[in-house]
């Protein structure tokens, strides 16, 4: 047990002690696992330091105080470090308070597990980024036949997805046979298919082992939205290397996935499967950029880094457009359904109404994933919220630790299953 300020005490922290207000009112007795609620209520009564532990329990040791104190110092660095990152992102609001509050409480636990040397992370990059030269300057990132033609042309759906959708709005009833015969014909389609229905998104459990078994487990309507995401990602498998980490890219777009499907599971009429989707789509213009205009693409990452923009803002400042305004023509010229269009090419401004929920889900899930990515030094920068879209899905700060702490394994074999296993991060370990 330790007295800590209470900026360093975060939601899973114990209460040691009876945290009294300045009035002498008891806010929160002995032995309660603190909440962003508390919290909150601690801060409105004058509560500014609270004997706190850093997990259940009443019996401490001096190695459970001595860990505690570490995690606590690592929380004042990492809650210094991450401050730049959410700068867009408005902290006084309940849901930025909660969000900014896990990713130190995760970035801490992390670093302290890892034996990260915060110091040596303080003297890096701020943002993360390969080197602006090899973004600006590299043999093949600049393509001024492209620049000056003024026609972005538009990738291809692949034809899979195309005869899948034909099928599926002929007025005569298809049969699940049809519809297997069409996805079988694309071997990579099929083995991802089969992956994805086998994971704990769907909960089998027994294996799927064919494509008609897969087609009748998932359904007609659930089917096409599945591959409708996966064919849209076998679209951009062409991006170099060296332009953009496209690991990183993935990264993200399957965070965003989980946790735009996790957070549909609370709100009612939701698809989480549709969300998913979205999720896993949503920076698709961003592929279409750095695919069609290298150079610009490298400006805009690069302003990103120096002044802390998140990447819509950046992409406007250098192009007059962000990758949701490209987003929408690809779906547009793809003809996918509107409610995924608009889950792509919103999903930094949703309007926050009751039909819009879906665009407000993947909203959320896109900062939930910048602001938990991990390593989180360096990290990109954390968009703002739209509260009106916040609140749009009835949701309590409260269920923001719950998605966390669901995501993470989901998040890691939704990566393996698209893009293959994903290699170790090499963290910088502590000086000894």
């Amino acid at each position: 047990m330790a007295k800590h300020s209470i900026e360093d005490v975060i939601p899973g922290m114990v209460a040691g002690r009876d945290i009294i207000g300045q009035d002498g009112a008891l806010l929160v007795p002995r032995g309660t696992m603190l909440s962003e609620e508390h919290l909150r209520r601690m801060r409105a009564y004058g509560v500014r330091v609270a004997d706190v532990a850093a997990s259940d329990g009443d019996d401490t040791t001096p190695e459970t105080d001595a860990a505690a104190d570490r995690l606590a110092v690592a929380q004042r660095r990492c809650r210094h470090l991450l401050t730049p990152r959410f700068q867009t992102l408005d902290l006084e609001s309940p849901f930025g308070r909660a969000v900014f509050d896990l990713a130190v409480s995760r970035a801490a636990t992390l670093a302290v597990a890892q034996g990260l040397d915060l110091d040596a992370v303080a003297d890096g990059p701020a943002l993360a980024g390969l080197p602006p030269e090899q973004q600006l300057f590299a043999e093949g990132a600049v393509d001024p036949a492209s620049l000056v033609s003024g026609d972005v042309e538009l990738a291809t759906l692949p034809e899979v997805y195309v005869r899948l959708l034909a099928v599926l709005e002929d007025g005569e009833k298809t049969s699940d046979a049809d519809l297997a015969g069409i996805v079988g014909r694309d071997p990579s389609l099929t083995a991802k298919l089969l992956k994805l229905v086998n994971s704990p998104l769907f909960g089998s459990r027994t294996p799927v082992d064919s494509i008609g078994r897969a087609v009748a487990m998932a359904g007609q309507k659930e089917l096409t939205t599945l591959v409708t995401g996966l064919a849209a990602l076998s679209a951009f498998s062409d991006i170099a290397p060296g332009l953009y980490d496209m690991r990183m890219f993935w990264r993200h777009a399957a965070a965003c996935a989980v946790y735009a499907s996790l957070l549909a599971q609370t709100v009612p009429g939701v698809a989480a499967d549709r969300v998913f989707v979205g999720g896993l789509l949503h920076d698709l213009g961003q592929l279409v950029i750095l695919r069609k205009l290298p150079a610009a693409a490298g400006r805009a990452l690069l302003l990103s880094r120096v002044e802390g923009l998140p990447a819509s803002e950046a992409e406007i400042a250098v192009l007059g457009f962000d990758h949701a305004a490209v987003g929408r023509a690809l779906m547009t010229n793809w003809n996918f359904p509107p409610a995924l269009t608009a889950m792509v090419a919103d999903h930094h401004a949703p309007d926050g109404q009751p039909q819009s929920r879906e665009t407000a889900i993947v909203h959320i899930a896109d900062i939930l994933a910048q602001a938990w990515v991990w390593p989180a030094f360096p990290g990109p920068p954390t968009p703002g919220a739209s509260e009106a879209a916040w609140r749009s899905l009835g949701l309590a700060e409260t269920v923001l630790a719950e998605v966390a702490a669901a995501g993470d394994a989901r998040i890691a074999e939704i990566e393996s299953l698209f893009f293959g296993a994903s290699p170790q991060p090499t963290q910088r370990r502590s000086r000894s």
